[in-house]
């Protein structure tokens, strides 16, 4: 095989692996005491909880793109997912119960498809239900900027883009982390 082929091989072999290992419907969260007030020194960019969110620009299907930068001055919810995981399609109705509940609160809700097709994607936000914007990660570089390991991956990112939560699932308590960020100035 081509190095680029191996490359996308132990990709998918990584990410069925964490979703396989999702199917109890674990949350496996990487952040330990999120903090309640936003740091205060500049974070450095990166994945971990307390750093400033890597940068991305990704297309939605009508061409239009959408940044990290467009995200700035609201909180924000990504969710790294894709079509053939089955904990995706379990999380999609809470994803969109929370979407309903928060948007209107000015918490921006994105989904971040991996390396689907576009057919195939658009498949998924179908069959899953998904009510809220989606983007595709064609290449899996944002996912790998934000070391995701299994999907979905959610990850709450404050008013300045610092990274809050990260995980596999929901946090049980999102409403109180959602409404602390909301009401942070």
């Amino acid at each position: 095989m081509k190095w680029n082929q191996w490359k996308i091989a132990l990709l998918l072999v990584l990410v069925l692996a964490g979703s396989v290992a999702l199917v109890g419907r674990k949350a496996v969260s990487r952040d330990s005491e999120t903090p309640t007030s936003a740091p205060s020194t500049e974070p450095t960019t990166g994945a971990a909880v307390g750093n400033r969110a890597p940068d991305f620009q990704l297309a939605r299907s009508d061409g239009t793109t959408v940044t990290n930068t467009d995200l700035k001055g609201h909180p924000a919810l990504l969710v790294f997912w894709t079509a053939w995981c089955p904990v995706c399609k379990e999380e999609a109705p809470h994803i969109n119960a929370l979407a309903a509940r928060y948007e209107p609160r000015g918490v921006q809700v994105l989904g971040i498809n991996i390396m689907d097709s576009e057919a195939r994607t658009g498949s998924g936000i179908k069959d899953f239900g998904i009510r809220y914007p989606v983007v595709r990660d064609t290449d899996a570089s944002v996912a790998r900027r934000y070391r995701v390991m299994g999907t979905p991956t959610i990850v709450f990112l404050d008013r300045m883009g610092v990274i809050r939560y990260v995980g596999n699932g929901l946090p049980p308590d999102y409403a109180k982390r959602l409404d602390a960020l909301i009401a942070e100035i």
